[in-house]
């Protein structure tokens, strides 16, 4: 049974109608189906319907009786002229695709054609022939035009609905569809369709406030995008606006609009920073740029403060995606509501508190405890990790919620998230145990050898992550890790790259990424290889009784589920400490 059909909008155009579900019911096995596809600027059709590579548009249209007969002559001239819209536009495609659009009316009967004889004959099925066509399912074949070509196909469908397509991911879940390769500007990308679910949580869009709760790599991020892209083309007349918190995410969305929704006009990245300096610049807000250098949060928070006096009307935009929501304050998460508008509005948080490695963390107050959401959903597949890595995170999720809580009965919920595996492998989580730093990185140099060697990854695959570039010790000496493990790879004629801010999941890159944890955060590889966990200042709880430590503790877990949530298929530990020196090293061991 297609999952389309527990689609749940209350946006009319991506609505499931009554007889859409029945329709879904009876749907030939050998044809493929795309929902909720907005193929022009305009046009708002309820399905893609595909069979032979021939290609369907379908709008079922809800019309009365008594409504039709009173505007039967108006709506026939509507559908033609939305009709013959899509052959226009059609027509100023690069690729030549053969199709057809056809309006079913499931409640009206139409006798007259008022001179549309050739539309009504071959774009309409009334309630008459939809019951033909209910009894046998073979007769929607005859509204099918010839069959396209397959590359030309696919292309299309990555132009039409480019909202339902991942970009350069590892993983290709939608056996129904092709994965797609292109180029633009000599680079290659990969383009993959996202499963049946995805699918229905991006079309299952309800206005209000609505939370999306996940742990790492349950598609929040990709939802989030695909549900913005997709009113960003239902309602092109309307603005829409993500937010992220750092600017590496910021700037891989970017570069996925622009790949996937070229025509965009109407939907913003930003993240909060960039955001006011935004409408610093529109508004004419005083800025002092000297006095910025200086004591950049007091002059940053005066823009806030002219922003809310000066700006007065601030409903700019219908929807609103707030991505990395754990990391935002209660008073950037208030002052972005303002820009909603007041009704019929879509504020969608996406948010999962282990994966904040910031310092405002607080597990005892959620930042979102005063926004009152319509509607939660959680996020429980887990789209990256391997089988076992999956296992072994759940184990370490476990555990370090036991551990929280057997500290402080009172936090009402868990910290971390479990997540369900839906891809297979029997790839192991290794944890190695070494005598110092120099066997430390000699351990990483061989566990690069042996992906590259005996598992056949490229380099490009594999990234090493620490938690800083440097960490000053008690003694007052410095350990600048990144220096030498860059000096460890330079003399092993190894390839690398530094993850930055404008490195990407879809950049392209020559060699092993080195990174510290803030600059991994939203990367993934087939494998991570994790060291120099000792440089987190967290090791152990020395007074259990103060929650400042406690806290301070989770904040390192945090450091350390996102770093092993960055790996799909190979996971690598590499550690001095043990089970007695650290409770992190403990809370990882026990997870094996």
């Amino acid at each position: 049974m297609s999952q389309y059909m527990n689609i749940n909008s209350q946006l009319d155009a991506l609505k499931i109608k009554e007889i859409e579900e029945i329709f879904y019911k009876n749907i030939e096995e050998d044809v493929n189906v795309v929902p909720k596809v907005t193929p022009f600027k305009g046009i708002n059709t309820d399905l893609m319907y595909i069979k032979d590579n021939s290609v369907l548009f379908i709008k079922f249209m809800d019309t009365t009786e008594d409504l039709f007969y009173i505007l039967e002559e108006e709506l026939l001239e509507v559908m033609n002229e939305e009709y013959d819209f899509l052959k226009i536009k059609m027509t100023q495609m690069e690729r030549k695709i053969n199709y057809n659009y056809i309006f079913i009316m499931p409640y009206v009967e139409i006798n007259e054609s008022y001179g549309f004889e050739d539309f009504v004959k071959n774009n309409i099925i009334d309630k008459n022939k939809l019951k033909e066509v209910m009894e046998d399912k073979h007769l929607l074949n005859e509204y099918l035009k010839e069959s396209n070509d397959d590359i030309d196909l696919n292309l299309f469908m990555l132009d039409i609905c480019p909202e339902y397509y991942l970009i350069n991911d590892n993983i290709h879940l939608n056996k129904n569809f092709k994965k797609i390769s292109f180029s633009n500007e000599d680079y290659k990308y990969s383009a993959t369709m996202l499963e049946e679910d995805q699918i229905k949580d991006v079309t299952s869009i309800k206005y209000g406030n609505t939370l999306f709760k996940g742990g790492a790599a349950t598609s929040k991020t990709t939802i989030m995008l695909a549900r913005a892209i997709k009113l960003a083309r239902v309602y092109p007349h309307h603005k829409f606006l993500i937010f992220t918190y750092s600017k590496q995410l910021c700037t891989e969305l970017r570069e996925k609009v622009e790949l996937l929704n070229r025509d965009n006009n109407n939907l913003e990245i930003h993240t909060f920073s960039s955001f006011v300096f935004k409408l610093a610049k529109k508004y004419n807000l005083v800025l002092d740029y000297n006095m910025l250098k200086k004591d950049y949060d007091k002059v940053f928070n005066n823009l806030i403060k002219q922003a809310k006096n000066i700006i007065k009307n601030k409903h700019m935009f219908k929807g609103i995606f707030i991505d990395e929501a754990e990391s935002f304050s209660k008073h950037e998460l208030d002052f972005i509501q303002e820009f909603l508008y007041q009704s019929k509005y879509i504020f969608n948080v996406f948010y999962c508190e282990s994966l904040n490695i910031y310092n405002n963390l607080n597990i005892f107050k959620n930042v979102l405890e005063d926004i009152n959401f319509d509607e939660e959903i959680i996020l429980r597949k887990n789209y990256r990790q391997s089988e076992e890595i999956t296992k072994f995170t759940n184990c370490f999720v476990k555990n370090s919620n036991d551990y929280i809580r057997a500290l402080r009965p009172n936090i009402k919920n868990d910290v971390f998230m479990e997540t369900n595996p839906i891809r297979g492998g029997n790839k192991s989580v290794d944890i190695i145990k070494v005598s110092d730093l120099d066997e430390q990185i000699s351990s990483v140099l061989w566990e690069i050898d042996y992906l590259i060697n005996k598992k056949g990854l490229e380099y490009s695959e594999i990234a090493i992550v620490y938690p800083y570039n440097k960490k000053k010790l008690k003694s007052g000496k410095t350990i600048y890790f990144q220096y030498m493990m860059k000096k460890a790879l330079e003399e092993a004629e190894i390839p690398y790259i530094y993850a930055e801010d404008n490195l990407t999941n879809i950049s392209k890159k020559i060699g092993v990424t080195i990174s510290n944890i803030y600059t991994i955060k939203n990367l993934e590889y087939k494998a991570v290889i994790l060291c120099e966990l000792e440089m987190l200042y967290n090791q152990t709880i020395s007074d259990k009784e103060q929650d400042y430590q406690i806290n301070d503790f989770v904040g390192d877990l945090n450091k350390v589920y996102l770093a092993m949530n960055r790996a799909s298929d190979y996971l690598s530990i590499i550690t001095t400490f043990n089970e007695g020196s650290s409770d992190i090293i403990k809370l990882l061991m026990d997870s094996k």
